[in-house]
């Protein structure tokens, strides 16, 4: 359902030109693109009375879209009135029978509520309430300091866009009237639920003192300096050869703590996570999170790709201590909190991305850091995990899940 303001001051002007026609424009330039399948209805508020509170009509049942019907709804909207949009929304949600499924609204409004609801409140009671009720709102040519707008938009899943001119408005629709993408499939998924590994995974050069299967993870320590590909004779690769990666685009990821105590993981200067592709020591392509144990001590998210034993790499620098990063916190947070790394395919570019459980590096950053884009023609290989040293210092951790996934 599309929920369009028609109270007064949709008369006011941008560039010369009403804010109702600008408003009636954007969402017929929006219609063209509509897809074919999905039904939309049209709501309007405050075009009928003014100062009250209940003007609210439904111009357009939701169904298969009529564009010139739509036009000719829209321009029967003559603004005059209040913005009830807590009591639009509410409406709209019940017609659409969101209870029963999935349902989303779209706002557009160039005022803030003034007729008492609370869209804090509002956005989490109807996100409790229903299937799966989103609403999307565009604030055209206001405010929104105290944030109700926004507030209602993210209580649902939704996206509160500002736009300020024409031009902002058809973008701000355009957004959030694209479908939602197809989840990624997930093709395989282990979270080491037993007290073996058993025939779905291959340990190469096995040494049984340096992992184990407790309470549902895969516990693994360092047993001799090195990573994946380093050496032929490397131990304690864990090669998923039970499960297969798709030919097309696909995602590895496997969720890990970094435990710390009296052995050290990730406190070990030289510590490394891998997940990787990996057919033998001069073929393998892996995502690893590592640090360089140099004066700086900085860490790294890197892909590394060996074809024929010759490497590429493409990195990024996630933390440093000459940089502004507490080191100790993001140590204790690995530990304590975990992330997920994963090597992502899409086309020939690989990527390595880190993503962390609700925390972040540093104040106000993102919760999720990927590496720039490394072409690759062709690997081949089972998926494969480890964590290791590059030093002297032992390293342990924990794998609770690895899964495969498809792209959408």
């Amino acid at each position: 359902m599309l929920v369009l303001d028609g109270s007064g001051s949709m008369w006011g002007q941008i560039d010369g030109t009403p804010k109702i026609t600008i408003a009636r424009d954007a969402i017929d330039t929006m219609m063209g693109d509509w897809p074919a399948n999905s039904p939309i209805g049209l709501m309007a508020y405050g075009h009928r009375q003014e100062g009250q509170c209940g003007d609210i009509e439904t111009l357009i049942e939701p169904g298969s879209l009529n564009r010139a019907a739509f036009r000719q709804a829209m321009e029967s909207v003559t603004p005059r009135g209040k913005t009830p949009i807590g009591r639009s929304v509410e409406r709209a949600a019940e017609a659409l029978s969101h209870e029963d499924r999935a349902a989303s609204v779209i706002v557009v409004t160039d005022g803030l509520e003034n007729c008492g609801a609370d869209l804090c409140e509002l956005g989490s009671h109807l996100e409790a309430s229903g299937m799966a009720f989103t609403a999307h709102v565009i604030g055209f040519d206001i405010g929104d300091e105290e944030g109700q707008l926004a507030c209602l938009a993210e209580a649902t899943g939704g996206r509160y866009l500002p736009a300020s001119n024409a031009d902002n408005l058809t973008e701000a629709l355009q957004t959030v009237s694209e479908p939602e993408p197809e989840p990624a499939e997930t093709l395989f998924v282990d979270e080491f639920e037993r007290s073996e590994l058993g025939p779905d995974w291959t340990i190469d050069y096995p040494e049984p003192s340096g992992f184990i299967l407790d309470n549902g993870v895969l516990v693994t320590m360092t047993v001799r300096a090195g990573g994946i590909g380093d050496a032929e004779d490397q131990p304690n690769i864990f090669r998923w050869t039970g499960a297969e990666l798709p030919d097309g685009d696909w995602d590895l990821s496997a969720d890990f703590t970094a435990r710390m105590g009296e052995v050290k993981s990730l406190g070990g200067r030289r510590a490394i996570i891998q997940v990787s592709r990996f057919a033998d020591a001069d073929n393998h392509i892996s995502a690893y999170v590592v640090r360089q144990g140099n004066s700086n001590d900085d860490m790294w998210l890197r892909v590394r790709s060996v074809s024929d034993g010759n490497a590429s790499v493409s990195d990024v620098e996630i933390a440093g201590d000459l940089r502004g990063y507490d080191l100790a916190q993001i140590l204790r947070d690995f530990e304590e909190k975990g992330a997920r790394l994963t090597l992502s395919k899409r086309g020939r570019d690989y990527l390595g991305r880190l993503e962390m459980n609700g925390w972040t590096m540093q104040e106000g950053g993102p919760e999720a850091i990927e590496t720039p884009p490394l072409q690759v023609l062709l690997t081949s290989g089972a998926p494969a995990i480890f964590a290791g040293t590059l030093g002297s210092e032992q390293t342990v951790a924990e794998f609770d899940r690895v899964e495969i996934r498809g792209a959408p």
